[in-house]
């Protein structure tokens, strides 16, 4: 209800979309007289001080980025713990909507837009880490439009504990860096455009499995994927954005505009199409569409989602639990991200890491959940477990008190032994035994000590997590 949320200078017309992290409101900037998207941040997020330092900083800093490629950020700010962002509002839809009546040289043009704001922001020293469908939009002329700069890198800086309920990036394009939790540059949004260009093309994502872990690990060791015969001829510009090794892909956004214009301009038929295409486009305009600088723009509906992935841990296969462990470490301590200047590329991985918060006892949600009798509080638990396995751990252990773990938790507190809570419990603790191991066998082990700490609060005397710990501790002193 948009009757719930007031902010100065802003009146809430409709709600436009929700999501996990945010809803977005299509909302009147009173001072000017403008529609605007207006993104407002969930409370979990506004709760976490870090999120809120980095989201007002990467907001300030990235509402200087003006290209037209590039969504125009109005705004951005707080009122009473509320935190957002006013952006331009366009009408004309994400590609996700239209990606099933797209050309190829529709395909083309669209990748050649976002490639060029990316060479802009990659030049600026940002990286976007979630080109997707969902994020590029359209302006009315036609042109697409790149959204979300900086909302991802805010959200990265949240605490560990936070973002394991709130994974970050889509595995349908996640680069092999970002599946391996190594630290990216502007290749990497690279690498996640030419998943976008493959879909759009062949009406398929590059990579298919029945998890999504599964596809993360594919982007890592699988080849990169062929087009069909009949769009042979554009194999090298998947071939150059999509390489496993960053040094071998396009260097940056403008390189793989000239490779896509050679490639046109070889072939006479595809050639004609994308004249046809930019006319279009010019007739647009001519006829009544909004140029880039002043066009508007809806907004995505949220930040990142990655509901209706699949995911069996338990009785899983080495590959799912491998990846689990690439992307859960991702997930929770993303890498600082410089960009690629054309020059040697250095990266300082983030290791800053703030602990988890504390539920206090009169919190909200805690108090929620003592108004629950015991049959709901098992039965919410169950939901929550069924979902957190097939989503990244997802409801598993956070937010404070409507999670898997606190409800299971209070349903013992109120009736010790009870047997369903107790083999809730034990689920959770394998589920994050299994991401643990795999973890410690990759090195990772400040990954490892979270899984760990993370199934022990579910199960404390649980051996085989208390055997990892001690393995953790022999590793991490070298004997």
């Amino acid at each position: 209800m948009t009757d719930t949320v007031q902010i100065p200078g802003y009146k809430l017309l409709r709600t436009l979309g929700e999501g996990g992290m945010a809803t977005v409101y299509l909302a009147m900037q009173e001072s000017l007289d403008r529609e605007v998207a207006l993104k407002v941040m969930s409370p979990v997020l506004a709760a976490n001080e870090t999120f809120c330092e980095q989201f007002m900083k990467e907001g300030r800093i990235t509402a200087k980025l003006t290209h037209p490629h590039l969504m125009t950020v109005h705004d951005i700010g707080s009122h009473n713990g509320v935190y957002y962002l006013a952006s331009e509002y366009l009408p004309a839809g994400t590609l996700r909507e239209r990606m099933d009546r797209l050309s190829a040289a529709e395909s083309l043009e669209i990748a050649r837009d976002i490639a060029s704001g990316l060479a802009y922001a990659h030049e600026k020293g940002f990286v976007h880490r979630d080109v997707k469908p969902g994020n590029i939009m359209f302006r009315a002329n036609g042109t697409a439009v790149l959204a979300d700069f900086g909302i991802a890198k805010a959200m990265k800086s949240i605490s560990a504990a936070t973002m394991a309920g709130n994974a970050i990036g889509t595995p349908d394009y996640m680069s092999p860096e970002q599946a391996q939790a190594t630290p990216v540059d502007g290749r990497s949004d690279l690498y996640s455009l030419g998943a976008v260009l493959y879909e759009t093309l062949t009406g398929n994502k590059p990579y298919q499995a029945n998890d999504a872990y599964a596809v993360a690990l594919m982007h890592v060791t699988e080849p990169v994927p062929r087009l069909p015969e009949k769009q042979a001829w554009l194999q090298p510009l998947i071939d150059g954005l999509m390489a496993k090794k960053p040094d071998q892909r396009f260097t940056n956004g403008e390189a793989f505009i000239a490779a896509c214009d050679r490639l046109v301009q070889a072939n006479p038929q595809a050639a004609a199409s994308a004249r046809e295409q930019r006319s279009a486009r010019r007739r647009a305009v001519g006829a009544g569409g909004q140029a880039p600088s002043t066009a508007i723009s809806q907004p995505v509906k949220g930040i990142a989602g990655l509901h209706g992935s699949r995911l069996a841990l338990v009785g899983g296969s080495v590959v799912a639990l491998v990846a689990v462990v690439a992307l859960g470490w991702h997930f929770m301590h993303p890498a600082a991200a410089p960009v690629d200047t054309g020059t040697q590329v250095t990266a300082t991985p983030n290791v800053q890491t703030p602990p988890p918060p504390v539920m206090p006892d009169d919190n909200a949600a805690a108090a929620a959940m003592a108004k629950l009798d015991s049959p709901t509080l098992l039965a919410r638990g169950d939901e929550y477990l069924a979902y957190g396995q097939k989503n990244f751990g997802e409801k598993l252990d956070f937010p404070p008190g409507d999670n898997a773990i606190d409800l299971f938790l209070e349903a013992l507190r109120r009736e010790p032994g009870n047997a369903h809570a107790t083999q809730g419990l034990t689920q959770i603790a394998t589920f994050f035994e299994q991401a643990a191991g795999g973890a410690l066998r990759n090195g990772l082990y400040t990954a490892t000590d979270e899984f760990i700490q993370k199934g022990l609060r579910a199960d404390p005397k649980n051996a085989a997590l208390l055997k990892l710990k001690a393995d953790l501790a022999k590793a991490e002193r070298g004997t």
